[in-house]
């Protein structure tokens, strides 16, 4: 039986969780996996999923700049 609250798009696989490493390539490496994950989850035909995916790689994006812009000064 369908519940009519279920969730009718199957679920993403998303990256494990981040270590504590904070690292500027670390979070580069997490940007790349959700942007693959993204464009894979809008291929597939989910464009709401692939635009939270893409959030947030954009999150990652610029957590990784700021923190290079601030290992610079």
């Amino acid at each position: 039986m369908n519940s009519p609250h279920r969730n009718p798009r199957p679920s993403t696989r998303r990256p494990a969780r981040a270590s504590t490493d904070p690292s500027s390539q670390s979070l580069t490496r997490r940007y790349e996996q959700y942007i693959l994950l993204a464009r894979e989850t809008a291929q597939a035909g989910d464009r709401i999923e692939a635009e939270n995916l893409y959030q947030h790689a954009e999150h990652f994006y610029r957590t990784a700049a700021l923190q290079k812009a601030g290992q610079q000064q």
